[in-house]
């Protein structure tokens, strides 16, 4: 289980390295653009779907497409596509096959690339070693800068906290990659003291 947690979490880092990605809260149109994903709302693709889902990507020869729900908040549709992105860039869809988001971001029941598309959503939305140089205080702060759900600031806080006791940051070379991009951003910050 561990191996199939870093794969996920690695791949967070490796993406934000490969695009570039040096503030928060992290521009999930550029990273789909980046790699020739397409994101469309229900409304946009007149798709009917129940609002119990949030939403869905599909391979279609070879491309990805992720579908959301425009009607949820936009901090949830924004960890939703991160999720989808997860599943694609994970090589988690064959063609013509769809993944479903569900309403529950806690779902214990979730199988393993449900459980890797939520790392990867967490990762690259709230990256830790860039909350903890930040000095994050609190959820709200998480909230707050990178524009996600109370629900999912709290998960990730959570984290950093058991992260914080660990002394566990930078001991990756793919997460000082992703810490060195974020510098200028960090010191400006912390420089401003605006959270």
């Amino acid at each position: 289980m561990y191996n199939e947690y870093k794969i996920a979490r690695n791949k967070s880092w490796e993406v934000l390295i490969d695009v570039g990605i040096f503030e928060l809260p992290v521009n999930l149109s550029s990273i789909a653009k980046h790699y020739n994903i397409q994101i469309l709302s229900y409304n946009d693709s007149h798709i009917e779907y129940s609002d119990i889902e949030d939403g869905f990507s599909v391979k279609i020869n070879g491309r990805y497409i992720i579908y959301y729900n425009s009607k949820k908040p936009v901090a949830r549709i924004r960890f939703t596509i991160a999720h989808e992105l997860g599943h694609c860039l994970l090589n988690h869809i064959m063609d013509n096959e769809i993944t479903f988001r569900r309403n529950s971001e806690t779902d214990n029941s979730m199988d393993i690339k449900e459980i890797q598309a939520n790392v990867f959503a967490r990762d690259i939305l709230m990256p830790a070693a860039v909350l903890h140089s930040l000095n994050i205080a609190s959820a709200s702060d998480i909230a707050k800068i990178c524009n996600v759900s109370m629900t999912s600031a709290e998960i990730r806080y959570k984290r950093l906290v058991e992260l914080r006791k660990r002394g566990m940051f930078n001991s990756h070379p793919l997460e000082r990659k992703v810490h060195n991009q974020f510098s200028e951003y960090i010191k400006k910050v912390s420089d401003t003291g605006n959270i």
